[in-house]
């Protein structure tokens, strides 16, 4: 439609969406939006392929610290809290219905190069695993290696986690689809014709839904699975910190910390998906017991007391995603230092698990950086991952195809095809300086506002207490070293601030 970005700024005195189409921008109305769940909005607004639309969900509007934005093709601004300030500002929903695309430009050069990249994708080794089944495939090779936090972490292997193999879901998949104009296609949609779930028409999750609602909180069913991601996303929370409060809430009252007084009645238990149903109608209304879980772990373990926040699994207030930090420690590391808190999208380090000791020694500088046991080069490694991560948010590439289907962390292919898209000189090695200086913008943003070294760190079981099982059995997160190790990578100093000519 012409904008490269929009900013919107103030609040309304009422609720209001955005429409932006050929005719310009306009503010309308959305008292007949407001209350509405992201899929009756795309519904009442008659949202077509012709179409695209950002919308909150009920908690948005009711200002849940984990409330997201939910496009119409079903996927998630979800970390963070966005849908809250969309829900703070009034504004329901973003429309933006494009005029016809112009051919001009598909033989160009910089058009060449991108159908050359496209095909590369394509032609990976990983692509049909994606393009068929996406990430969801490796919950077997996650439990297998020993990183998947189960029932809140108490241990990171599930045993019935071959019920929940991510496979299965082909099963439901009705039809693959694309965000736009991708080669990957690793998105579907499903439908349930039978059983409890009967009639659920929606779309499959990838590994940390996966993850969020199956062995996290001990279910080991995939239409539940399903029912409980596509609900999420109808309500408008963010998918890995509403599993995270569930398993919170689920472990402070089997240790007796909460008890039915405390939940409004609740008895909540492991693989209970009624009482997690209700739970997640609460948060996002901000209702009962729920009022007080849609504040997220952190703040809700202080309002609980009595021990809780050994329970409350966060780096800076987010909730950790499914990977138990103690079976890779290049993962610990980015889940502390990460310049968002635990959030595995924004550093991905998956080179810990697929780069072959070589080419960690010639990169990084440390074979030792790819031993996901090991403490030894993750500085390096994680700085690296921080900075490529930068890189392709700041030209808004998917990390997917990049960085998981191709495996590709050079910036070669990048530099190339933004130089003929924008005209300038844009080697590998700038487009790395320019991420390195992001990075370091978004940390001085962060001191600014009183974050400090204190921040860059992960709750204390994870310290202190060893795996019971898997291939990291008896190890705990070695922090300090590495994240010491990781400011001199960065060039920071000893307390985590960019040096003067950084």
């Amino acid at each position: 439609a012409g904008y490269h970005a929009i900013r919107i700024a103030g609040r309304a005195d009422h609720p209001v969406y955005i429409w932006i189409g050929a005719q310009g921008v306009e503010i309308r109305d959305a008292a007949h939006l407001w209350g509405l769940d992201t899929k009756q909005v795309s519904a009442a607004l008659g949202i077509t392929d012709n179409a695209w639309a950002m919308t909150i969900g009920i908690a948005g509007e009711n200002l849940v610290k984990f409330a997201a934005v939910l496009t119409s093709d079903g996927h998630a601004a979800g970390r963070t809290g966005m849908g809250a300030v969309m829900g703070s500002k009034l504004l329901k929903t973003i429309v933006v219905e494009p005029p016809p695309r112009s051919p001009n430009g598909r033989n160009s050069a910089a058009g060449q190069l991108a159908r050359q990249y496209a095909l590369s994708i394509r032609q990976s080794e990983r692509y049909d695993l994606y393009a068929t089944y996406s990430n969801a495939a490796y919950l077997n090779w996650t439990n297998d290696t020993g990183l998947l936090g189960t029932r809140n972490f108490q241990t990171a292997q599930f045993e019935r986690v071959d019920r929940l193999d991510g496979v299965g879901f082909m099963q439901y998949v009705t039809k693959h689809k694309t965000c736009h104009r991708c080669a990957v296609h690793c998105r579907a949609e499903v439908r349930i014709d039978h059983g409890r779930y009967a009639r659920l028409i929606g779309d499959r999750p990838d590994i940390e839904p996966l993850m969020a609602f199956g062995p996290r909180i001990g279910v080991d069913d995939l239409e539940a699975v399903l029912y409980l991601y596509n609900l999420v996303n109808e309500l408008g929370l963010d998918v890995i910190s509403t599993g995270g409060v569930v398993a919170f809430a689920i472990e402070l009252f089997e240790r007796g910390i909460l008890t039915p007084e405390d939940t409004g009645g609740l008895v909540l238990k492991w693989d209970d998906v009624d009482t997690v149903i209700e739970l997640i109608h609460q948060i996002a209304r901000q209702e009962g017991f729920g009022k007080m879980l849609a504040q997220g772990v952190r703040d809700a373990a202080h309002l609980i007391g009595r021990g809780a926040e050994h329970y409350a699994h966060h780096s800076k207030g987010l909730e950790l995603p499914g990977y138990d930090p103690r079976g890779a420690q290049g993962t610990a590391l980015s889940f502390a230092v990460c310049n968002r808190g635990a959030d595995y999208a924004s550093i991905y380090p998956s080179q810990e698990f697929f780069w072959t000791p070589e080419q960690a020694q010639q990169v990084l500088g440390s074979a030792q950086a790819v031993d996901p046991l090991s403490p030894a080069g993750k500085g390096a490694l994680v700085r690296y991952a921080s900075i490529i991560s930068a890189v392709l948010d700041g030209l808004g590439i998917c990390k997917v195809p990049v960085l998981s289907v191709l495996g590709d962390f050079s910036l070669g292919p990048e530099a190339e095809l933004a130089s003929a898209i924008t005209g300038w000189d844009l080697t590998p090695e700038r487009l790395f300086e320019i991420g390195r200086r992001i990075i370091n913008a978004e940390r001085l943003l962060n001191l600014s506002y009183g974050l400090s070294y204190k921040d860059d760190t992960l709750p204390t079981m994870f310290l202190q207490t060893p795996l019971d099982s898997g291939p990291a059995k008896g190890k705990t997160v070695a922090l300090d070293e590495m994240v010491q190790d990781f400011y001199a990578a960065m060039d920071w100093d000893e307390q985590g601030i960019p040096r003067d000519e950084a």
